[in-house]
């Protein structure tokens, strides 16, 4: 407002007064219920009314009337407070009321992702690609190359590669998908998020696996990914085609 450092102000007074402070408002998510197109444009749409008045016993009172789109909403809780700040200038006493809020936009999947309920977004792409066409592929659709975290991740690609098709044209092997890791340093798998698997929370390999990771004939053998039947990991040479999964987190 500029009135705080005009000249001639005395000594601001320090009763800042909280009126309303991290009002939680968390909407339930339900897979039935969604709507619309998120936060189109990217912002979120959100107003806050603010009103102050005197009563007749002299105190004031302040309301403050927050809306905003639901679907902005239903991931998460908006931090929504009102403040009162008492100053004076020469010999007038102002009230200045501030209202703040604090959300994340609502992102929505591309087309062709599936929710698995307490996991997350997943789409197998059955085009195959390179495991570096891949990760660039999952990017463009703002997504990324799975990581599994922990069991149920990795039961759940498998519950979804189980639905494709048996034969895969041109994959080099219809039971194997690119996930996001590799062994960019010869023997030593790192996620595409820089952690070892065991960090990551999976690490479970098929018999005899990984194999390629420090083959002397074959020193592009360094691309991880899922076996259809199990769930589990193995690795394939990087410039090979397979399937892969794409992950979408919100």
């Amino acid at each position: 407002m500029g009135m705080g450092r005009g000249r001639g102000m005395s000594t601001r007074m320090g009763s800042r007064l909280l009126i309303a402070s991290a009002l939680a408002l968390a909407l339930a998510w339900t897979g039935a219920d969604r709507c619309g197109d998120g936060s189109k444009g990217g912002r979120a749409m959100i107003t806050v009314d603010v009103t102050s008045r005197r009563n007749a016993t002299g105190h004031r009172l302040v309301k403050a009337d927050l809306v905003a789109r639901e679907d902005n909403l239903r991931n998460g809780a908006v931090d929504f407070r009102v403040e009162q700040d008492v100053f004076v200038i020469g010999v007038v006493r102002y009230v200045r009321l501030t209202a703040s809020t604090n959300t994340l936009d609502q992102r929505v999947p591309p087309p062709g992702y599936e929710l698995v309920p307490g996991v997350g977004w997943y789409r197998l792409h059955l085009t195959p690609l390179t495991w570096e066409e891949a990760r660039l592929a999952c990017e463009a659709e703002g997504a990324h190359l799975a990581v599994l975290n922990s069991q149920e991740e990795a039961a759940a690609l498998k519950g979804i590669f189980a639905r494709a098709p048996a034969t895969i044209p041109q994959a080099a092997w219809a039971n194997f998908a690119y996930i996001g890791f590799s062994d960019a340093t010869e023997g030593h798998y790192i996620t595409i998020f820089g952690q070892t698997l065991e960090e990551s929370g999976y690490a479970e390999w098929i018999t005899n696996q990984p194999d390629n990771a420090k083959s002397s004939t074959d020193p592009d053998s360094d691309c991880g990914g899922i076996v259809r039947q199990n769930g589990k990991l193995n690795d394939l040479p990087c410039r090979e085609r397979a399937a892969y999964f794409c992950e979408f987190s919100l």
